[in-house]
């Protein structure tokens, strides 16, 4: 079986040597980089589309040419809705010609090109028509998979479009809520990626989400476990559970039982499937995807018994942190595995090793306190305190020196273990959220430790995107009696730096701040000063 698909990709590679896309690659690098005039008008540009959709729709041979151009993502980005539909029309309308250039893997790159786009083409349009046509090419597409779902789980033709058509049915994965920002950026040159585009589900009432119970059928009559494990199979049922879960609970918890059966018959799978590159994502839309008593068991039998081994493994840690991150906010049952992590928390941050991820589970702990109450929190803060060895008024003060004014970790200087422990972990990302956090839990240590900062040292943390965060919250959580005489320390530092703090893009969020809590004493310190350099502030961008 390998041996066969090894020669089907020689074989298209051969084939791909063999189609001049020379024509395309220029007109879709001219459309890319904007170094002709002829294009840079909507009319010119409106023009070329229609001739190269006029093209490809009659001669297949010119279709092919075109799909193999490795520039047509960002065609297909930059096109209207209605030239967008049309293209899309050309690759589903015929069900011989859907197959050919799904089995290619030059050409299947444009499905998964067009089914990125297409939720954020269905966004900006109102148009009826068009948005019909759209929705009846999903269908075809969605048609063409499920009758040949078999085909394409075994020959893996076609499996990174199928995943692509997944991702933008029925409600949104969980794992792809954050937003990316990359869509709304105007791409420069050679900054274009397709697969740095937000992807958007298409509209809920097109009632797409069918095939989610369609492609879940044939989970029912193969073994979970071996798939689990499968490079190109994997991500697939993965996903396919995760969205399940998130459109059909009721269905998916069928799925879960039969995958909850399959790792009792074989007690070490779990063990060995969560420490492994593929199988830990599997897991962890396993655990996603859970009803809470087969979680507990999970929890109870695998996770607890080995929570340091695998929260500091490369793979395994991935489920523990979606399971905190998605999960632990409303969860009552994942309280105990909270409690084991904070337990834990000296051993899983280990000093020897340089493991990025521990840092983003100190984050999210802390963030899903404020979410869940049932969480110790006090606990949680002490237990980060008493590991720094911060048990003096004095190793406080500098923890939050260190954290809040070095701006790299070269400059610390390595000399006392708190310093060491900085170092390793590299907390200069979450400053922020662990310093805000130690203000409400012990707010005259924040206090003395601004105190002790020199005017240099309180300008800089003014205009660091970390510290001018943490700074806002300072002066709106501070309610201390000597209140007053602090802020006007604040004041009298920054007097003659509030110019440079104004122009400084995450400064003029502190002067916002500072203007808000001054007193009008304070308020005209700051007005003349800026008033004395007006002309200089009105000519800053």
């Amino acid at each position: 079986m390998g041996r066969t698909k090894e020669l089907k990709i020689e074989e298209n590679d051969q084939n791909a040597s063999k189609v001049d896309t020379r024509y395309y690659d220029e007109l879709f690098k001219k459309i890319k980089d904007q170094e002709s005039e002829e294009f840079n008008d909507c009319e010119s540009l409106e023009a070329l589309y229609s001739t190269i959709l006029e093209q490809i729709e009659e001669d297949n041979s010119e279709l092919k040419k075109c799909l193999y151009s490795y520039h047509v993502d960002y065609f297909l980005y930059k096109s209207s809705v209605e030239n967008f539909s049309k293209f899309f029309t050309i690759l589903t309308s015929n069900k011989e010609l859907l197959e050919q250039l799904l089995s290619d893997t030059r050409t299947s790159r444009a499905y998964e090109a067009c089914l990125m786009l297409i939720g954020n083409k269905t966004k900006s349009s109102s148009d009826n028509n068009l948005l019909e046509s759209l929705k009846n090419s999903m269908i075809d597409l969605g048609d063409y998979f499920e009758s040949n779902l078999e085909n394409i789980l075994e020959t893996h033709n076609g499996i990174f479009s199928l995943r692509a058509f997944l991702r933008v049915i029925g409600s949104q994965d969980i794992l792809e809520t954050i937003p990316n920002e990359t869509n709304n950026k105007k791409f420069k040159n050679k900054e274009f990626n397709i697969k740095n585009v937000c992807v958007k589900v298409v509209p809920l009432d097109w009632n797409l989400g069918v095939y989610l119970k369609k492609f879940s059928k044939f989970l029912k009559e193969i073994n979970l476990l071996e798939i689990g494990l499968d490079a190109e199979l994997s991500p697939f049922v993965s996903l396919l559970l995760r969205k399940m879960y998130a459109n059909y609970p009721d269905k998916c918890c069928s799925i879960i039982e039969k995958i909850h059966k399959q790792f009792v018959k074989k007690p070490n799978s779990f063990n060995s499937m969560i420490q492994d590159a593929k199988g830990s994502r599997f897991i962890e839309s396993f655990l996603l995807a859970s009803q809470s008593e087969i979680l507990c068991y999970y929890l109870n039998e695998n996770i607890l018994p080995n929570i340091v081994s695998y929260t500091k493994h490369i793979y395994a840690n991935y489920p523990i942190q979606t399971l905190v991150k998605h999960r632990m906010q409303d969860e009552q049952a994942l309280v105990v595995l909270f409690d084991s992590l904070v337990e834990n928390l000296t051993s899983i941050i280990d000093l020897n090793t340089d493991l990025i991820y521990k840092n983003y589970l100190i984050v999210e702990l802390i963030e899903v306190c404020a979410k869940n109450k049932n969480l110790n929190f006090k606990n949680l803060i002490q237990t980060i305190l008493d590991y720094f060895g911060l048990n003096t008024e004095e190793n406080k003060i500098h923890f939050l020196r260190v954290l809040l004014v070095y701006q790299k970790l070269d400059d610390i200087q390595k000399e006392s273990p708190i310093d060491q422990a900085l170092y390793v972990l590299d907390l200069k990302p979450i400053a922020s959220t662990i310093a805000t956090k130690l203000i409400e839990f012990d707010e005259k240590t924040i206090n003395k430790s601004f105190n002790s900062l020199n005017s240099n040292e309180l300008e800089y943390l003014a205009t660091n995107s970390v510290g001018s965060h943490f700074v806002q919250k300072v002066l709106n959580l501070c309610q201390s009696k000597d209140r007053n005489f602090w802020i006007q320390s604040i004041f009298d530092k920054l007097k003659g730096r509030f110019v440079n703090i104004s122009k400084n893009k995450s400064g003029s969020f502190v002067m916002e701040t500072l203007w808000s809590v001054g007193t009008l004493k304070q308020r005209l310190l700051i007005v003349d000063e800026l008033k004395m350099c007006e002309h200089q502030l009105k000519n800053d961008q």
